[in-house]
């Protein structure tokens, strides 16, 4: 069984702390209540054909807000916990939460807030516009976008499945070492964090692996460069940081999952390692990363400069001084409505006059 579960044993299930088991009871009889409640009104068949196996661009990306919108209700849960923490944890008392859970939901926190809200949210609104924008059915690879969405709810729900099964990462949600390290963390907190980011890294590397062949190969005709909207701008410069950026982070987690696992030793001082060379990574990634999702959202709000009432006119009076074009010109010929009502006018002038 060892080979199966590895370091997970009934001791992972938090019997004797009544706040996570109390939390893990609430969430199961949630989650059942809200199962027996779609297979009762016959729901379960429209979810599974139009939203879980769906390939619809607006469909995925509602799905990725929802489960954005679901994770910060979760993460918005442990920023109250630490604040009735601190604000218990006042002179001779240690608050309600024992330090090792309160660096857990410490962790917790910082990753769910950054990786399960800020990019699902970003990556599902860009989802739900830049095809309607660039006039085009779908995304260059819609079966991969479905795909590339549950990769991310993966990683999510591995996230919610530590703090009740075995603990997540006492580290911060960067898990700098050596504390991340086997010697400082033997317990299987930091492989989930490990596990749940290499599996929605991957999701989100496809992601801006679809969009960026979305914007610049399958734009409606006439839609040049010049033409985009703003925000199809935004969201091409921003999957182009995440293929930048996102595979120095798989390869970050890669080699602290090497260290911890096989005994290498990229980070570990002790063994001829460099533990600042983590740093030096995490952070070649995070630069990118934060810009890569305040990018869509803030040009989204920019508003479209308004031209003022005199340059609406001047630009109407230089329109209307120019020279009619001759009803001959192949390129003016028929291409109007208004040349189209003169020509029925007068046909029917025409056929109306007595012979």
């Amino acid at each position: 069984m060892s080979v199966i579960f590895g370091k997970l044993t009934w001791d992972a299930i938090p019997f004797h702390d009544p706040i996570p088991l109390i939390t893990s009871a609430v969430v199961l009889v949630t989650v059942a209540a809200v199962a027996i409640l779609v297979w009762r009104k016959g729901w379960w068949p429209y979810l599974r054909d139009e939203y879980i196996t769906s390939t619809d661009h607006k469909r995925i990306g509602i799905m990725y807000i929802v489960l954005a919108l679901l994770m910060l209700v979760r993460g918005f849960a442990d920023a109250i916990m630490m604040r009735a923490q601190q604000s218990m944890a006042i002179g001779a008392s240690q608050g309600y939460l024992p330090p090792e859970h309160y660096n857990q939901i410490f962790s917790a926190h910082g990753t769910i807030m950054i990786f399960f809200v800020a990019m699902p949210f970003v990556i599902g609104f860009m989802n739900f516009v830049v095809p309607l924008q660039l006039g085009v059915r779908d995304v260059a690879f819609p079966t991969m976008n479905n795909v590339s969405f549950w990769l991310t709810a993966s990683g999510a729900l591995l996230i919610n499945l530590s703090l009740f099964i075995g603990e997540f990462a006492r580290t911060g949600w960067l898990a700098f070492p050596p504390l991340s390290e086997k010697e400082f963390s033997p317990g299987v907190g930091v492989d989930y964090y490990l596990v749940a980011l290499q599996i929605s890294g991957v999701g989100t590397v496809l992601t801006a692996v679809n969009f960026v062949t979305t914007i610049l190969k399958i734009r409606a005709p006439g839609m040049s460069y010049l033409r985009m909207p703003v925000f199809c701008w935004t969201s091409l410069a921003s999957n182009l940081l995440i293929l930048a950026a996102f595979p120095v982070l798989t390869a970050t987690l890669a080699m602290l999952m090497l260290d911890r696992y096989l005994d290498f030793h990229f980070f570990t001082n002790d063994g001829g390692g460099n533990s600042m060379l983590y740093m030096n990574l995490i952070w070649v990634w995070g630069i990118r990363k934060s810009t890569s999702s305040s990018c869509p959202p803030s040009e989204s709000t920019r508003k479209s400069p308004r031209r003022s009432r005199a340059s609406r006119c001047s630009a109407i009076a230089r329109w209307s001084s120019r020279p009619s074009p001759s009803a001959s010109s192949p390129s003016w010929s028929g291409c109007t409505t208004s040349s189209r009502w003169e020509r029925a006018r007068t046909s029917t002038r025409s056929s109306a006059s007595p012979a």
